[in-house]
């Protein structure tokens, strides 16, 4: 008996080194790809200064999701915060504006790489890649527009889950969706208005190609096609869907951000999803 409990001692005894070393091997190699650098060079962007323009800025920062992530004011705030996989914090703009260059900001924003290298995580910089130059500049010269205020600094708190998940590639480092945006637009050429929204609003929760996301529940943009004008129209300005129903992320979605689009805009993307113009995108899942 005596050499049972010994023996059942040891083997419980070398599970948990065996567990703790895992754990040891989870957190390190995590760790590295959480503080690994890319080398992605600043680009100059113009902001304009006239009221117009502010006010256009804040309008495109809204329909971007910007307020919604980061604030009302900008004052930054937790986004994400699920147990044993992530807390995930949208820092405070109004202080970064006054931390960081015009040109180091919008290497956040459209590659997810801070001043020192490294990664943001949670930022949709995979569909900000896509912003023009005009339209980056006059989001950028809205933040900087607004006050300073408190808020906490932008924060990635990677829990045993989560930094599971960045191991096997199921959670990704901004930084790297950008780039996987950057080598599907350059054999995806520009056909528009339409295509531009595509790019620059939808690919955050429907995919690359806006063929819908497994994770996220989300369907192939193609699906726009069975959508009349009014009724697209209805759904990215009240997120009500054909079946006459709220459909839980996208009507939040359309009430918090589609809401701000012109009409002109919500027309151009119809008539892009719907196929309805040049280059319509690919019904394929990712």
């Amino acid at each position: 008996m005596r050499k049972f409990v010994r023996y059942a001692a040891w083997t419980l005894g070398g599970l948990a080194a065996l567990v703790l070393v895992a754990l040891g091997a989870v957190y390190l190699l995590s760790g590295r790809a959480i503080g690994r650098t890319y080398d992605v060079p600043l680009a100059t962007v113009a902001l304009p200064a006239d009221s117009a323009a502010l006010a256009e800025g804040e309008r495109l920062a809204r329909v971007r999701g910007c307020l919604g992530c980061h604030g009302d004011r900008l004052q930054g705030t937790v986004f994400f915060d699920e147990p044993g996989v992530a807390k995930l914090t949208a820092g405070n703009l109004t202080r970064a504006a006054r931390r960081y260059s015009d040109a180091e900001l919008a290497r956040i924003i459209r590659h997810g790489v801070r001043p020192d290298g490294s990664s943001v995580f949670g930022m949709p910089s995979q569909t900000y890649f896509h912003l023009t130059d005009a339209d980056l500049g006059k989001i950028l010269a809205f933040v900087r527009s607004v006050p300073e205020t408190d808020g906490p600094d932008s924060e990635l708190e990677a829990r045993l889950l989560g930094r599971v998940g960045i191991l096997v590639k199921q959670y990704h480092p901004s930084a790297v969706l950008a780039d996987s945006a950057a080598r599907l637009a350059a054999a995806d050429p520009d056909t528009g208005l339409g295509h531009y929204l595509a790019k620059s609003v939808c690919t955050e929760c429907h995919g690359l190609d806006l063929g819908g996301e497994g994770g996220m529940q989300t369907p192939a943009l193609s699906i726009a096609s069975a959508y009349s004008p009014e009724a697209f129209t209805r759904l990215m300005r009240e997120g009500i869907a054909l079946d006459g129903t709220e459909k839980g992320l996208m009507t939040a979605v359309a009430k918090g951000r589609f809401s701000w689009m012109t009409d002109a805009e919500i027309m151009a993307l119809w008539e892009y999803l719907s196929g309805r113009s040049a280059s319509p995108p690919s019904s394929t899942s990712r």
